[in-house]
C-alpha cells in the first residue's frame, strides 16, 4: 500500500513539475497532499498561480508548492473563524426563536381552551414558498420534532428523569439550523417580527430575510463540504465580504468584532511570509 501511495505521489510531482511548479521537499508535499488531500490543495488554490496561454497551463514563474499550500491554510483559518462567529449568530437566533415560540404556543393554548373556539388552529401555517421556489411544509417539521422528542440528547446529567417529555429549548437546541429556521419561516407573522427586530438593528422584512440567510447558507454549505470561499463570489460579490457585512447588521456586535479581530492577526500573520499578497487580499476581505 505505501509503495502504491508513493508511486501516485511521484507521478504527481513530476506532473506539477512539468507545468513549473517548485516542489523543494517531495516527503512534505507527499505527507501534506496524503493528510489534507491533493486535489483539495492543488485543484481548488492552485488555479490562482496558473497562467493560461491558449490550451496551455502553467505556473506562474516561481511558483512554489509552499506558496499554494499557505494560500490553502489561510482559507482554512478564516472559514474556521467565520464559522465560530456564525456558530454565535446561531444560538442567538435560536434563544429568540425559543422564547417567541413559547410565549406564541402559550398564547395559543390559552386560544385554544376558549369554550367558543369549535376547531383547534394550528399554530404553525401549513407551508411556506421561499422566493427560491423552494416550499417549506408543516408536516416535514412536525415529523422532526416528533424524532428529536424521543432521541434527544440530555443537556445535562438526570435531565430527561426531572422533565420527561423535551422542554422548547433543548428541542430548538436539537433542531439543525435549517430545521430552525424553516421552523420560523412557518410561524404567524407577529412572532416572525418579533425575533426579527431583537435579532437585528434595522428593520428586516420576511423576504430580505431570506436573502441574507441565503448567503449564510450558501457559505455554510461550502464550508461544511471544504470547497474553497476565499476569492469566490456570490452574486456578484466576494463571499466572505458578504457574510461579514450580513454579520455587521446583527444587534449583537460578537460575531462581527470576534472575526473581524481573529481575521486580522491571521492575515498579519500571513503576510509576514507573503508581503506581496496584500492588495490581492484587501480587495477580497
Amino acid at each position: 500500500m505505501e509503495k502504491n501511495i508513493d508511486f501516485l505521489s511521484d507521478m504527481r510531482i513530476d506532473f506539477l513539475k512539468d507545468l513549473g511548479l517548485i516542489i523543494s521537499d517531495p516527503k512534505s508535499f507527499a505527507k501534506i497532499t496524503q493528510v489534507y488531500g491533493y486535489h483539495e490543495i492543488i485543484n481548488q488554490y492552485g488555479e490562482r498561480f496558473l497562467l493560461k496561454k491558449d490550451n496551455d497551463l502553467k505556473y506562474k514563474p516561481g511558483t512554489t508548492f509552499e506558496a499554494i499550500y499557505a494560500y490553502y491554510r489561510l482559507d482554512q483559518q478564516l472559514k474556521n473563524q467565520m464559522m465560530i462567529s456564525l456558530q454565535l449568530f446561531e444560538q442567538n437566533f435560536k434563544v429568540a426563536l425559543t422564547e417567541a415560540d413559547t410565549l406564541g404556543e402559550l398564547r395559543h393554548g390559552i386560544k385554544n381552551r376558549n369554550p367558543k373556539t369549535k376547531d383547534r388552529r394550528q399554530f404553525l401555517s401549513e407551508k411556506y414558498g421561499l422566493t427560491n421556489g423552494r416550499v417549506i411544509h408543516r408536516g416535514d417539521i412536525k415529523a422532526r420534532i416528533r424524532h428529536i422528542k424521543q432521541n434527544y440528547l440530555e443537556p445535562y446529567p438526570d435531565y430527561r428523569q426531572a422533565h420527561g417529555e423535551v422542554d422548547q429549548w433543548v428541542l430548538f437546541k436539537e433542531m439543525s439550523f435549517g430545521v430552525a429556521t424553516n421552523y420560523f419561516f412557518l410561524m404567524p407573522a407577529k412572532y416572525q417580527k418579533l425575533i426579527l427586530a431583537r435579532i437585528f438593528q434595522n428593520k428586516m422584512t420576511l423576504r430580505q430575510f431570506e436573502n441574507w440567510l441565503g448567503t449564510i447558507r450558501y457559505f455554510q454549505r461550502r464550508a461544511a463540504h471544504n470547497y474553497r470561499l476565499i476569492d469566490v463570489k456570490d452574486k456578484g460579490e466576494y463571499l466572505y465580504q458578504t457574510v461579514l457585512g450580513n454579520l455587521k447588521e446583527l444587534k449583537n456586535q460578537e460575531p462581527y468584532d470576534l472575526v473581524k479581530a481573529k481575521w486580522t492577526k491571521i492575515v498579519e500573520q500571513y503576510l509576514q511570509e507573503h508581503p506581496a499578497d496584500k492588495a490581492f487580499l484587501k480587495k477580497l476581505l
